[in-house]
């Protein structure tokens, strides 16, 4: 098999995985449609209150500055989530869940316990 033919077969292989896993990683309500990346960064700054920042929570699950930005991006713009400035240093910026974001966190919170643990026993079945 060629080079060629073995990448255009891995990025169709890569295509239907995802196919498999958007929906797993999706939670919808009637309201909104929320990604677990994005449910996951609702919880971190819930968890961690006034100190949490971007750049904290990308170094705690090892992905970019960058990726964090973008999601932060589509939960400022969904108004689920607000940037405060500092009050030591105002170059800083905190964030903080809006009502309308505690309401969804609050919401989603039991379907994406359920939704891990079952993707937790499909893939103990398999391995």
């Amino acid at each position: 098999m060629t080079q060629t033919n073995e990448l255009s077969q891995s990025l169709e292989w890569f295509s239907q995985l995802q196919k498999i896993m958007r929906p797993v990683t999706t939670i919808k309500t009637d309201e909104i449609t929320i990604s677990l990346e994005q449910f996951n960064l609702l919880h971190a700054i819930t968890d961690q209150r006034d100190d949490f920042t971007p750049t904290k929570f990308a170094n705690q699950i090892g992905v970019s500055k960058s990726m964090i930005s973008g999601q932060i991006s589509r939960l400022l713009r969904a108004g689920l989530i607000e940037s405060i400035a500092s009050k030591v240093d105002r170059r800083q910026h905190n964030l903080k869940l809006t009502p309308e974001g505690v309401k969804v966190y609050t919401q989603v919170r039991g379907q994406v316990v359920d939704r891990l643990n079952q993707l937790h026993d499909d893939i103990s079945k398999m391995m």
